[in-house]
């Protein structure tokens, strides 16, 4: 069996990637998240993401922005 193109290259990021709903809660995570959390996918799916990362920037006007124009936000 395989895997699609998407899947396949979801799971082969280098970075630590992350879904997250509407509702600030994780709904997806690649395998390099799972390392960088150093915990399973399973148990942090549908976690408040601000409980799980701490970020030193006021993001919430990018997230904002990011939700209107269903585009990704990456963080250095």
């Amino acid at each position: 069996m395989t895997q699609p193109a998407d899947e396949t290259i979801w799971t082969a990021l280098p970075m630590p990637a992350l879904v997250v709903g509407g509702d600030d809660r994780i709904t997806a995570m690649n395998p390099a998240a799972e390392l960088f959390f150093n915990t399973s996918a399973k148990s942090l799916r549908g976690a408040p993401v601000w409980d799980k990362l701490m970020v030193d920037a006021p993001l919430e006007e990018s997230l904002s922005r990011v939700r209107t124009g269903h585009a990704p936000l990456f963080l250095n």
